[in-house]
């Protein structure tokens, strides 16, 4: 099985900027597509045979900025 990988800005083209029908492919929330929307580069999000992959790196005191 060849793994087919997306972007969100990706789905919106194919959706013709439907936002609503991008979140129900995903079975996820419109704010959720909204949050990705620019993130062309898949740098924090993913869609891998139509499941979302979401990078929830950055969180908790390891993951901020040290002064």
């Amino acid at each position: 099985m060849t793994p087919s990988i997306k972007t969100i800005p990706e789905l919106l083209i194919e959706t013709y900027g439907n936002q609503t029908e991008v979140a129900r492919r995903l079975s996820c929330h419109r704010n959720t597509v909204r949050r990705y929307l620019y993130d062309k580069e898949a740098r924090y999000h993913a869609i891998v045979n139509g499941v979302l992959m979401i990078h929830q790196g950055g969180r908790g005191i390891y993951g901020r900025n040290q002064h």
